[in-house]
């Protein structure tokens, strides 16, 4: 493998030289990588050579590069404007996928060999359970004549194979700032595919194809930080993305696409691929001023119609999709409309009813399609669509039950206590399906733990329980899920176990305080979750719940950029309200969490500062 020699440094000149320096002028046109090295850039745009060259990522110009929209900005895709997008993916086109050899041109070796990593490992493996036709299909396909798209997977591919090496380390970093000249081989092909695929990214005015290569590409960097354990930069890529489908949705584009049993539109898999990383970071809350994607209850409320029968897996999990993006796009508005003091109109009560009417709808017909989504899957390795996925989906469906009942709640937390029975519920499907997983996926790595379980991009257990975790008061269900968020040893999205439980540990003690101590209430330590230390515990009756008083209404999860340290924010909001007050008034509090310190058990995870 070539790599570029390192850049000479200058030497100073010696000690008591007259030689005065002649005054340059400085450029203030480079890009802001070579500004910081303090070193001449030849300010090639997107990315400058220099910064290509030497396996470092430029970080651009303020509209190229900067960590988070190195594919470009909102501005520039403003007039980018799209037409009802109706493009099918032929059928007959030439097109890669898991079972053909690829044939790329321009490849060498090292990177022929991480491509055919991709599209044997990492495409089969980031989908997750249910598989996507977004990178079964899409992405290979635009692989075969967009080079940005081509230079994008091989990143990823060369990130994940990293990763694996590395025996999934909590927090692999690929930072731009690392010396080069300790870098594994890996890490060097990530970094140059990576600058060479937002090199050949180019945008057209009102160019469809150039939108999508742009999407796409927006999507595998996305993916690209999350596989390396760099939440914040993998949200400002995500968030970018939102944007400029925020601004471009009014021309057509369809972020709550219809679902027909076998659709090939390009678009329908942009989307759901969109969708699936949107739901993620939703329960999470992340940040103050996140870009939502637009929902149906942004639009003429509609009634849901389930189908007679799902055909499939995969299309009951697209109409549960659907229904969750919906749920949260209604609790996010009722949510703005709590802080903001302002009175809930009455469309929300409306659209909470449907929502529970079409929940009610979606479970129906799935336990009626249960034998026909079960002869639909081929035996062998497809048949985990069918033994791990319907498990997962009644999870899920388990967890918006309880969201949607409960998200016109305002600053009364007690609603929560009338659905101990869906958490219960949750607890019990979430056992049920570590044993599933426990079997299924007999293969270890050398270091013990599961390669299939690393990291993937869809939906999982860890989102549930930390819903229960946050949200249940019951002690004993609460800590239960507390021991599964750390012993889960993989990640979903943006979601990591052992850093999420870390998260509800805290959230948990801020809320109880001492309140079991004064009462005279022990609880056992928590401790990775085993099936066979489970003991029995005592009714949930039996334990007092802490008082609304002290819960903690809603909570931003604040990720750490790139550079800026591994610190958590917490932004917690309380609802106050005195006795004889008609109306209360919010209270936020700012934890600060060292992430680097958070150890398996999820008690290293310390509060730095706290603030009212």
């Amino acid at each position: 493998m070539k790599v570029a020699a390192p850049v000479k440094p200058v030497n100073p000149p010696a000690s008591g030289s007259k030689e005065t320096p002649k005054r340059r002028t400085k450029s203030k046109m480079g890009c802001r990588t070579c500004k910081t090295r303090r070193v001449k850039c030849d300010e090639r745009k997107p990315a400058c050579q220099r910064c290509i060259s030497t396996g470092r990522v430029c970080d651009g110009y303020g509209i190229w590069g900067g960590g988070g929209n190195a594919y470009g900005s909102a501005e520039r895709a403003v007039n980018t404007l799209m037409s009802q997008m109706d493009r099918k993916v032929p059928s007959g086109s030439k097109a890669l996928n898991a079972k053909t050899p690829a044939a790329l041109p321009g490849l060498n070796q090292q990177e022929y060999l991480a491509f055919d990593f991709f599209r044997t490992r990492t495409a089969t493996k980031i989908p997750g359970v249910f598989g996507s036709d977004f990178w079964d299909t899409l992405v290979l396909q635009l692989s075969i004549g967009e080079p940005a798209v081509l230079h994008a997977v091989v990143a990823l591919a060369a990130t994940h194979r990293r990763a694996i090496a590395l025996g999934h380390a909590r927090r692999p970093s690929l930072s731009s700032n690392a010396n080069i000249a300790h870098m594994d081989s890996d890490e060097i092909l990530a970094l140059q595919q990576f600058n060479k695929a937002v090199a050949h990214l180019r945008f057209k005015k009102k160019d469809k194809q150039s939108l999508r290569v742009t999407l796409v590409v927006c999507i595998v960097f996305t993916c690209i930080e999350l596989t390396k354990g760099e939440i914040g930069p993998s949200q400002a890529h995500f968030q970018s993305g939102l944007k400029l489908l925020q601004e471009i949705q009014p021309e057509g584009f369809n972020a709550a696409p219809t679902i027909q049993p076998q659709s090939e539109s390009v678009d329908e898999r942009l989307a759901e691929a969109f969708i699936r990383l949107n739901i993620h970071s939703s329960i999470m809350g992340e940040g103050p001023d996140r870009t939502r994607m637009t929902t149906a209850h942004n639009m003429p409320s509609m009634e849901y119609s389930a189908p007679l029968l799902f055909d499939s897996v995969s299309l009951a999990r697209r109409h549960l999709d659907r229904l969750t993006q919906e749920i949260h796009g209604l609790s996010a508005e009722a949510r703005r409309l709590a802080l903001s003091c302002d009175d809930l109109p009455n469309r929300l009560v409306l659209d909470q009813q449907r929502l529970q009417r079409s929940a009610e709808s979606w479970l129906h017909t799935f336990l009626l399609s249960l034998p026909r989504m079960e002869a639909s899957e081929p035996e062998g390795q497809e048949s985990q669509r069918v033994t791990l996925g319907v498990p997962l989906l009644l999870l899920h469906h388990s967890m918006i039950s309880i969201m949607v009942a409960t998200c016109l709640r305002r600053g009364d937390e007690t609603v929560f206590d009338s659905h101990t029975a869906g958490f219960e519920a949750i607890m019990q499907q979430a056992i049920n399906l570590w044993s599933k997983i426990a079997r299924y996926m007999p293969f270890t790595l050398p270091t013990g733990k599961p390669d299939h379980l690393s990291f993937t991009v869809d939906m999982g257990f860890i989102p549930p329980l930390y819903f229960t975790a946050f949200r249940c008061r019951v002690p004993r269900l609460r800590r239960l899920a507390i021991q599964l968020l750390v012993s889960a040893p993989h990640r979903e999205g943006i979601w990591d176990g052992v850093v999420t439980a870390a998260i509800a540990r805290r959230i948990m003690e801020m809320e109880e305080g001492d309140f079991y101590t004064n009462a005279d209430i022990r609880f056992a330590e928590l401790s990775p979750f085993s099936e066979s230390i489970i003991e029995p515990s005592l009714p949930p009756d039996d334990v007092p719940h802490v008082p609304n008083a002290n819960r903690i209404n809603y909570v931003n999860v604040m990720l750490p950029e790139r550079g800026t340290g591994d610190n958590v924010l917490l932004v917690c909001k309380q609802y106050r309200q005195a006795e004889n007050e008609e109306k209360g008034e919010w209270k936020s509090t700012t934890v600060e969490l060292d992430v680097t310190a958070c150890t398996p058990d999820g008690r290293g995870m310390h509060c730095i500062e706290c603030s009212w």
